[in-house]
């Protein structure tokens, strides 16, 4: 088992498979990357060599994002291989092409997909993503993952434009069995204008999750709260920028569509470039790069700072 000099335990990879989008959202932090070109060279073996070699390090969790991940083709082929060495792979999308995918990514082992959905109105929805689509086709997206057995969970991104819309995503999960993520606009990649202009408060949201809900947990991961509504489902509040409580007990490692791994989204350096190492499947190098990695891991947010 991997740990940093922290003693955090290091047991995920966040994989960046590309960072082209069919979205241009008024909110993305773009993973932070913002000084790479950002290539594209890693193929399906290569990641799939990763999780064979990240597997011995006690590595087993992978979230593939991008940009938008389904816009490359080869994404079911990049689930299916590290899938065969993962304990739990799952994605992030905005559900444009979900519809269309989902059983491929079905097929190739898929466990969960994350789906942006921040408005049920069409001009909301397209304000936000600034992106000329209906929100329908993200349900029928939603729909066609359940029905081809991924579980699903929804990303909330609460700005003022779409806070009063909260109820309205917590009655439509509730309706479909699936969880939630409400998340803080953080500043990283937003336009000062938008960040200035949008930003909301979580605590209105947490004090009606706190008052609904039959129980609340707080997660392993990144010391994340997790309330369970009497329907059943989960939803977790995400309030990642000055939160050292979840820095605290970040598990991840990320992966640039470089192949160059990144140790926190906050931090544009230092990175550890491991593509020569995937591309002439070195597991020792591999194994060397990643200890590396782990080895100059900080938080990037500590309660000293308070």
């Amino acid at each position: 088992m991997l740990k940093d000099s922290f003693g955090r335990i290091v047991d995920s990879f966040r994989v960046v498979v590309t960072s082209r989008c069919n979205y241009n959202c008024i909110f993305c932090h773009r993973e932070g990357l913002t000084g790479l070109k950002r290539i594209e060279v890693l193929t399906p073996e290569d990641y799939g060599f990763l999780a064979y070699v990240s597997s011995k390090l006690g590595i087993s969790y992978f979230k593939i994002t991008g940009g938008e991940p389904l816009v490359r083709k080869d994404v079911p082929a990049i689930v299916k291989g590290i899938r065969e060495y993962s304990k739990e792979v799952s994605l992030t999308t905005n559900g444009y092409l979900l519809k269309k995918l989902a059983g491929e990514l079905a097929n190739a082992g898929l466990d969960r997909v994350n789906v942006s959905l921040h408005s049920f109105d069409d001009e909301t929805y397209q304000a936000i993503t600034r992106a000329k689509v209906n929100v329908k086709l993200i349900l029928e997206g939603i729909e066609k993952a359940l029905e081809n057995g991924i579980r699903v969970k929804i990303n909330f991104l609460a700005m003022k434009i779409n806070l009063g819309e909260f109820d309205k995503i917590l009655e439509y999960a509730s309706s479909k069995g699936v969880d939630v993520n409400v998340i803080e606009l953080i500043p990283l990649g937003t336009p000062h204008n938008v960040y200035l202009e949008e930003r909301t408060s979580l605590d209105p949201i947490v004090e009606k999750l706190s008052r609904i809900s039959s129980n609340m947990v707080i997660s392993s991961f990144q010391n994340r709260p997790v309330y369970t509504l009497p329907s059943g489902i989960k939803v977790t509040v995400i309030k990642g920028y000055g939160n050292p409580e979840l820095c605290a007990r970040c598990s991840r490692l990320r992966l640039t569509p470089e192949g160059w791994i990144k140790t926190c989204i906050f931090l544009e350096e230092p990175f550890v470039d491991i593509s020569k190492e995937l591309k002439n499947k070195d597991e020792y190098g591999v194994i060397e790069k990643i200890r590396k990695a782990v080895s100059i891991r900080k938080p990037y947010f500590t309660r000293s700072q308070l």
